[in-house]
């Protein structure tokens, strides 16, 4: 990457506006991306990040979340995008493939079973975002997790 001196450097810097407040897996650890500026506020964040987490299988609208928020879905799609690094949709596939990979690391469950709990349509949903998001199938990934 190169610095505003026109110099190379490895450092990897958050985008423009955007300060990290700690490192690792938004869903995981709920640490998120803080905006310098913008963004949804952190109390209407967290009510949207609670609801979407506490919701797994239902299907989650850009309008019900925005709702949550007091906002209309453009604004809040700009807002959540701010604040969180990814649009609401993406965290909400993020969330669901964070639920199969626990699903499928602590139980026996089918797979087509476990893709409907996490809140995908079918089996072929999950594999296919699945396989997106973390770089290899969930039968592979439950594999090597044994």
């Amino acid at each position: 990457m190169l610095s505003r001196a026109g110099k190379l450097t490895n450092e990897m810097k958050p985008p423009p506006g955007m300060i990290f407040a700690g490192s690792g897996d938004v869903v995981d650890s709920g640490e998120v991306q803080v905006p310098a500026r913008g963004g949804l506020p952190p109390r209407a964040f967290r009510r949207v990040r609670e609801y979407i987490f506490a919701h797994p299988a239902e299907n989650i609208s850009n309008r019900a979340l925005a709702q949550l928020a007091g906002l209309s879905s453009f604004h809040f799609a700009r807002a959540f995008k701010q604040s969180a690094g990814m649009s609401p949709h993406r965290f909400v596939l993020t969330s669901r493939v964070e639920r199969v990979k626990h699903l499928l690391a602590e139980t026996d469950l089918p797979l087509a079973q476990i893709a409907v709990t996490a809140g995908f349509a079918d089996q072929s949903h999950c594999t296919r975002r699945f396989r997106e998001l973390v770089g290899m199938t969930p039968s592979r990934f439950r594999w090597l997790r044994r």
